[in-house]
């Protein structure tokens, strides 16, 4: 296992990312770190997940939110130009300007490919043998869930179970499978991966039991709506929530669940890490920076409660803002007595005239004179799965007034769901996930979902599927167009 190729060389990355990475492209790379030399220790094994996670966080820096959310008209312009970010939210992407490609989310498979191939051969005491099960159970979970998140975008994608170890790049050019073939392949690691958890512990940043049984719950709903799964994966999804363990609950604030200082708190599941603690090699903002407002956006601030968030402008720290984006409050509805609108983000205006709308959600912290944009990612949390037992629920022909009151109560205490038919059910339940949710990666998946996407104005006359990018068909040609 070379380390230049283990790096760079990873399958169906896209020419983009070799381009950049050209002068350490040697097949023949002379790194000395080979598989006869890592993968022999239990610190390597830790060592291989770890780096697992390294590389998934990674995508959540900013690929997350633009396959998952940035479609769905909950952002728009900001004061400054997006850049290539415009292309989503206007549903403008082709092949040649689509500049999120699989081949980062095949990075993480890779990884998790090598934790399977040779965490089963390293010796592990009596004493730490169910970490060893953990380690494998939770390169199979990464693995799901990555397909997922390609599936979901994409549609079939090629399913590759190997690690990438030599030069033979020719073996990797493969054409996708379906998307009946992918989500079964989804859905039996998703299985392998409960088979193989010893204990229900959850420590909230790594996958594990309660995170792989939302995950089930997520995959199954998905195939029951869009796949014609139906009743029995209803049911499915439905048992897997019933089946979480320990005692995830909602915090009486919304606020809180995203506070720097409460992360990893009772509602999360499973988010990925950022904090201003890491390395300073490893230091990254993830994509929240792009919807933050601060001096460079707007000067006469007025509002009272925008200054206590976004600081003095001019003077306070941590006050640097590139508004690439902002939220669209136009696709909202939220209630003036609904705390997750102050909680979600808030709008600077100029006498009485609105200028500009900042993200409050996700704002990190300030670390020294800098904001630091290190909120956790989070994958899934209890009020996602609520939404989702209710959504669920609703396709069963069930009630689902009690998770709806839950969630709407808690953001709001005059608020009540009206049960009423599986049509407007379903639209009450969509329009409770884009506010819940908003910002975290959920809501173009959630439209599609539910066959909503026509909410979209952008969307008239446009594919649901993101087109594939240029680049990866470049590299390889067995890799059939979504249609445009």
């Amino acid at each position: 296992m070379k380390k230049k190729f283990l790096l760079y060389t990873i399958l169906f990355a896209s020419l983009s990312l070799l381009n950049s990475c050209q002068d350490d492209l040697e097949l023949t790379s002379d790194s000395v770190i080979t598989s006869d030399s890592f993968w022999k220790t239990e610190d390597d094994a830790k060592a291989g997940v770890n780096g697992m996670y390294v590389n998934f966080r990674i995508q959540t820096q900013q690929n997350y939110y633009l396959l998952g959310g940035a479609r769905s008209a909950e952002i728009t312009g900001g004061v400054q130009s997006p850049l290539t970010l415009a292309n989503y939210y206007n549903n403008n992407l082709t092949p040649q300007n689509m500049d999120v490609d699989w081949g980062g989310l095949y990075t993480v498979i890779h990884q998790a490919n090598l934790v399977l191939k040779y965490v089963p051969q390293i010796p592990f005491s009596p004493t730490t043998a169910a970490e060893q099960k953990r380690y494998l159970a939770q390169a199979y979970s990464m693995r799901a869930l990555c397909y997922f998140i390609m599936a979901r975008s994409w549609g079939g994608v090629p399913i590759v179970t190997e690690p990438t170890e030599n030069t033979n790049q020719s073996q990797y050019i493969i054409p996708r499978n379906s998307i009946e073939e992918t989500f079964a392949f989804i859905k039996k690691d998703i299985d392998l991966a409960i088979a193989n958890y010893p204990d229900t512990a959850n420590n909230k940043i790594q996958l594990s039991l309660p995170s792989i049984y939302a995950l089930k719950a997520d995959v199954n709903l998905w195939t029951a709506k869009r796949l014609g799964g139906g009743t029995t994966d209803l049911n499915t999804a439905l048992t897997a929530i019933n089946t979480i363990p320990g005692t995830p609950s909602l915090l009486p604030s919304f606020k809180d669940v995203f506070a720097y200082d409460k992360k990893a708190n009772a509602e999360v599941v499973f988010a990925v890490r950022y904090s201003v603690t890491d390395l300073p090699s490893n230091l990254s903002d993830n994509w929240n920076q792009f919807m933050f407002v601060g001096p460079a956006d707007f000067a006469p601030l007025t509002s009272a409660a925008a200054t206590a968030t976004f600081g003095t402008l001019g003077t306070g720290a941590g006050n640097a803002g590139i508004s690439r984006v902002q939220p669209d409050i136009t696709r909202f509805n939220f209630a003036a007595t609904d705390t997750r609108k102050a909680a979600t983000y808030l709008t600077l205006y100029n006498g009485a005239v609105p200028v500009v709308t900042g993200l409050v959600k996700y704002n990190g912290t300030v670390d020294g004179t800098i904001r630091r944009f290190v909120s956790d990612i989070i994958i899934y949390r209890w009020a996602d799965i609520l939404l989702m037992k209710a959504e669920i629920k609703n396709a069963l022909g069930q009630d689902p007034t009690t998770e709806m009151n839950l969630v709407m109560q808690r953001a709001d205490a005059s608020s009540s769901f009206t049960n009423s038919t599986p049509t407007a059910n379903d639209d009450a339940i969509l329009k409770e996930r884009l506010k819940e949710l908003a910002f975290e990666g959920k809501a173009w998946w959630d439209l599609v979902r539910f066959n909503r996407t026509s909410w979209v104005p952008s969307m008239a006359g446009k594919q649901i599927l993101f087109p594939i990018s240029q680049n990866t068909i470049n590299f390889n040609p067995k890799i059939t167009q979504n249609p445009i």
